[in-house]
C-alpha cells in the first residue's frame, strides 16, 4: 500500500490567557551597583527612584515608557563597560554579566515601574491582545510573531520601540564599544507546544540581540521550570559547532531584559513552552550594525560566519560475501519476494518516487527485534548532533553481540541480497552489471520528546539516494519525516550565508518554511511526502537531486507511554526506533 501524502493541520488561533488573581509579584525596583551577587533587590519605599529615561506619545504629553534610570547611572555605566570590554562577569542587584559560553547579559526591572502595580509591562500586555499575530512554522521552529514593531499603531509599543531606538541603541553602543546603525523589532508569542530550536542568529549586519520579557500577570512573574520557555544556552566546540546538553538556562521574568552578543559560538534556543495557562510573550530583536564585508570580521570581532556543517553520514560497500548472505524469504513477507509484486512495486516507484510495504517484516522477526530493544538494558545508544542540526540517539552496531536480532538486523540491510532485492524494486545501479559502486549508510535511531532533526544546507541534498525508513515502537507523533524542495530563494541564502535576509528569521543551515497555513504563502506546495510512524512498515523514497528531509521536533506534549500486554504484566516503553537507511549508485 502507498503511504500517504499529507501535511498536518494548522494548530488553532493563539491563547491569550491572563490570571485574575492578585497579590504575588517580583522584588526589585531600582539599582545598585554592589559587585555583590547576594546584595537584595528590594527597595526601600521611602527613597526616591533614580531618574528614568522616558518615551513620549507623539500625539500627548503622556508618559507612557520608562527605562529604569539606575542603568544610565555613571557608576553602572563604568563597571559594565570594564566587564564588557575584558570580557569578566558582573553581578549588580539588577544585572548580571556572564561570559560563558558568550557574553550575555540580564537586566531586571528594565522599565521604570513599581513592581507590584506593573502598570507599563501590563499596558503593553493588553496592547499584545490587540495585535494581529501570524503563525511562523518551520522546521526550526514554531511560534506566533507580529509585523515589525515601527509599523504598529499601538502607542505603548510604539513608545517602546522608540526608546529602544532613541535611547537604549545609544547606551548599548556605549556599554560594549560595538557600533550600531539602527534597530529592528517584534512581538512574539508562545503557547504550549511552541519552541525555537538552536541557532546562533548570525546573519547579515546583526550585532547584539536583544529579548525583553513580559509576564505581569499577578500570580506568574517569574517563570518556572515546570512552564518551560526558558532561553537556553549551548556551548561550542572547536569547530564552533554547538554540543549537547544545554549550559544554562534563562527563565521568563516580567520586565526582564536579556543582550547577547552575536557571534559565531552564540548558539541558543528558546525550550517548548509546557504552560497551558501563560504564554510566553516577548519583544525581541536585533541591534545592527555596519555590514560586513565577505571574509572579514564584525565589529563585534567575531567571523562573518561559523564553520560549515561538517557532514558526517559514512557510506560503504556491501558487508557480506556470496556464502554468507542473508536467506530474505526468513526475514521478508513472502508477497514482497514475488516476482510479479517486485513488479508492481518498481512501476510505483517509477510513477511516484515512494512505496510503503505494510507487514514487511514476518511476525516472529519483528517481534524478536522489538523485544531485544526493550530488554536490551545492555545497549549502547549515544546522542547525535551537532546541536542545531539534531538531537536523537543511535544505537553502536559494533556493541551488538554477533547472532542477536539487532545485529542480524545490519548485516541484512548492508547484505548484497538487500542490494539485489532494492534493483529490482527499483532499477537503481544497485546491482548487476551496470553497478559501479553502490554503497550504503545505516542508521538505528532512538526517539523521545525533545528530539529532531532540521533541514542542512545544500550540500547535504546535492545527490540523488534511496531512502528506506523503517519504524519499530511506531507512536503517533514521534518520527514524523518531512520531504520537499527548498524554496530557490531559500538555497541561494544557504549558499551564501552573508547576505542579508529577512529581519524576523533566526540563522540556520535551514529555515525552510512549510507550506500555508503554517507561515508563508507559496504559488506550489514545496512538501512533497509527509512519513507517519506506522509499525512494520517499510517506506522507500527516492530522493532526488535537491531534495531534502526533516524529522519534525517531538513535543513534550506528546505521548510516548505506550502500554504493552505480555504475560498478564503491562509494559512501559517511551522510545521509538527508527531505521533509516540510504543507498547510493
Amino acid at each position: 500500500t502507498m503511504s500517504a501524502k499529507e501535511s498536518e493541520s494548522a494548530k488553532g488561533s493563539a491563547t491569550k490567557s491572563r490570571s485574575r488573581n492578585t497579590s504575588e509579584a517580583d522584588t526589585g525596583g531600582g539599582c545598585s551597583n554592589s559587585n555583590s551577587s547576594s546584595s537584595s533587590t528590594q527597595e526601600d519605599d521611602r527613597l526616591k527612584p533614580p531618574v528614568a529615561k522616558r518615551s513620549r506619545c507623539s500625539d500627548s504629553n503622556t508618559e507612557l515608557v520608562s527605562i529604569n534610570g539606575c542603568f544610565f547611572e555613571d557608576e553602572f555605566r563604568e563597571q559594565f563597560k570594564t566587564a564588557w570590554k575584558n570580557g569578566a562577569p558582573l553581578s549588580t542587584s539588577n544585572t548580571v554579566l556572564k561570559n560563558d559560553p558568550f557574553q550575555l547579559a540580564v537586566l531586571q526591572n528594565f522599565l521604570q515601574e513599581e513592581p507590584e502595580a506593573a502598570h507599563s509591562t501590563k499596558q503593553l500586555e493588553e496592547e499584545f491582545c490587540t495585535l494581529e499575530w501570524k503563525r511562523k512554522q518551520m522546521d526550526l521552529y514554531e511560534f506566533y510573531q507580529t509585523n515589525d514593531l515601527c509599523s504598529l499603531q499601538r502607542d505603548h509599543l510604539r513608545a517602546f520601540y522608540t526608546v529602544l531606538k532613541e535611547q537604549m541603541m545609544p547606551l548599548v553602543e556605549e556599554l560594549t564599544g560595538i557600533k550600531l546603525t539602527h534597530v529592528s523589532a517584534s512581538c512574539s508569542m508562545y503557547n504550549a507546544g511552541d519552541y525555537l530550536l538552536v541557532h546562533d542568529d548570525l546573519l547579515s549586519d546583526r550585532r547584539i540581540a536583544y529579548v525583553f520579557y513580559l509576564s505581569p500577570w499577578d500570580r506568574h512573574r517569574v517563570w518556572q521550570e515546570s512552564d518551560g520557555g526558558a532561553l537556553e544556552l549551548f556551548r561550542a566546540d572547536p569547530n564552533s559547532l554547538p554540543v549537547f546538553p544545554v549550559t544554562e538556562r534563562i527563565f521568563p521574568r516580567n520586565n526582564q531584559l536579556v543582550l547577547f552578543r552575536v557571534c559565531e559560538k552564540s548558539f541558543h534556543q528558546v525550550g517548548e513552552v509546557t504552560s497551558f495557562v501563560y504564554p510566553r510573550l516577548t519583544i525581541n530583536g536585533w541591534f545592527h550594525g555596519p555590514s560586513v564585508e565577505k571574509g572579514g570580521t564584525s565589529g563585534n570581532g567575531s567571523t562573518a560566519s561559523h564553520t560549515s556543517i561538517i557532514i558526517d553520514t559514512h557510506y560503504f560497500g556491501p558487508q557480506t560475501t556470496a556464502d554468507r548472505e542473508p536467506n530474505l524469504a526468513s526475514w521478508i513477507n513472502d508477497v514482497y519476494l514475488v516476482d510479479e509484486v517486485k513488479q508492481n512495486v518498481q512501476k510505483k516507484v517509477e510513477m511516484f518516487s515512494e512505496v510503503s510495504l505494510e507487514q514487511f517484516f514476518l511476525r516472529p522477526r519483528f517481534d524478536a527485534l522489538l523485544d531485544n530493544l526493550r530488554q536490551g538494558g545492555e545497549l549502547q545508544w549515544s546522542i547525535k548532533g551537532p546541536a542545531h542540526l539534531r538531537k536523537y540517539e543511535v544505537l553502536n552496531f559494533k556493541s551488538l553481540p554477533a547472532g542477536s536480532p539487532l545485529a542480524a538486523l545490519y548485516d541484512l540491510f548492508t547484505s548484497r541480497a538487500m542490494f539485489r532485492l532494492l534493483y529490482e524494486y527499483t532499477e537503481l545501479d544497485l546491482y548487476g552489471k551496470k553497478a559501479k559502486a553502490p554503497k550504503c549508510a545505516i542508521e538505528l535511531q532512538r526517539w523521545e520528546r525533545g528530539c529532531y532533526t532540521v533541514l542542512g544546507d545544500s550540500s547535504t541534498y546535492a545527490d540523488s539516494t534511496l531512502d528506506l525508513t523503517f519504524y519499530l515502537n511506531a507512536q503517533d507523533n514521534v518520527g514524523v519525516i518531512t520531504y520537499l524542495v527548498p524554496e530557490a530563494d531559500q538555497q541561494q541564502q544557504q549558499q551564501q550565508p552573508n547576505s542579508k535576509p529577512v529581519d524576523d528569521q533566526p540563522s540556520s543551515s535551514s529555515a525552510v518554511a512549510l507550506p500555508s497555513p503554517y507561515g508563508e504563502c507559496f504559488d506550489e506546495d514545496p512538501v512533497l511526502l509527509t512519513l507517519l510512524p506506522k509499525d512494520n512498515v517499510l517506506n522507500v523514497v527516492y530522493r532526488a537531486e535537491g531534495t531534502t528531509k526533516f524529522t519534525k521536533y517531538v513535543s513534550h506534549n506528546t505521548c510516548l507511554e505506550r502500554s504493552t500486554e505480555s504475560d498478564s504484566t503491562v509494559t512501559h516503553h517511551p522510545y521509538t526506533y527508527i531505521l533509516v537507511c540510504s543507498y547510493k549508485e
